[in-house]
């Protein structure tokens, strides 16, 4: 069995990249399966993930994210009006 990367460790494993992004280890294994996860590398059964991998990753991820359009959209037109809803008993009968 291997130790654990220590503090200093240019590494990290599956459980402390999870920590840092505040999701499960599960969470972490399904992006990396799914290729939406940093590079990582194996020592055996253990996943280490590159800390530079990592932050680069990240930055990435910033980069590329853009602003939702449904935060736009009310400022940029006016308000539909709703239509009332159609009672389904009376509609049947």
């Amino acid at each position: 069995m291997t130790s654990p990367p220590s503090e200093g460790s240019p590494h990290l494993t599956v459980k402390q990249l999870a920590d840092r992004w505040q999701t499960t280890p599960t969470a972490i294994y399904i992006a990396r399966h799914r290729g939406k996860a940093p590079k990582a590398l194996r020592r055996g059964r253990t996943v280490l993930f590159p800390l530079a991998e990592v932050e680069r990753f990240e930055a990435q991820q910033m980069a590329d994210d853009r602003p939702s359009h449904r935060s736009t959209a009310h400022d940029s037109r006016p308000a539909e009006a709703l239509r009332p809803r159609r009672d389904r008993r009376t509609a049947a009968a």
